[in-house]
């Protein structure tokens, strides 16, 4: 099974958000710790704060931060979320035109991995993948200080 690469964003950023804790952060954050598009993670973090994953906040002050704690949202959910197409092979997809669809004996432990690869994510949330901020490799963790200005640890960055 394979996680499309909308998904394996989204489940970066939300590693990175429960790491920050209450704290906001930017897209442009996400884009320094991971080096991934600008536009690929504005497009995840729309989905996110539509599901209600992320809460986004504009203007001064503003930034990303999770919508709910971090217990209460499963990986499942978010894997869900993105996968809206999780169809492991042809007869699993609408419009299937597979001669041997009827009598197939594949289909069914197929469905089953699936089921219980999705039970597995289930079983975890994202507070269980909040990692060290150092961990991160970049030092302190530093968020934006949007209302205040920059700190001393983003002097001559």
């Amino acid at each position: 099974m394979r996680l499309n690469d909308s998904t394996d964003i989204a489940l970066r950023v939300m590693i990175y958000a429960a790491t920050a804790g209450e704290r906001r952060f930017t897209i442009d954050r996400i884009v320094e710790v991971y080096a991934v598009p600008r536009s690929t993670v504005m497009k995840v973090v729309n989905a996110l704060t539509q599901g209600a994953f992320l809460a986004a906040r504009r203007g001064r002050g503003g930034g990303l931060s999770l919508a709910r704690p971090a217990a209460e949202i499963s990986v499942g959910d978010i894997v869900r979320h993105f996968e809206t197409d999780f169809a492991l092979v042809e007869c699993m997809r609408a419009g299937n035109a597979c001669a041997i669809t009827p009598r197939c004996r594949l289909i069914a432990p197929l469905r089953e991995a699936k089921a219980a690869f999705i039970a597995v994510l289930d079983r975890y949330s994202v507070a269980d993948l909040a990692i060290s901020p150092a961990d991160f490799g970049l030092g302190p963790f530093r968020t934006p200080d949007i209302a205040n200005g920059p700190r001393p640890t983003d002097a001559g960055r």
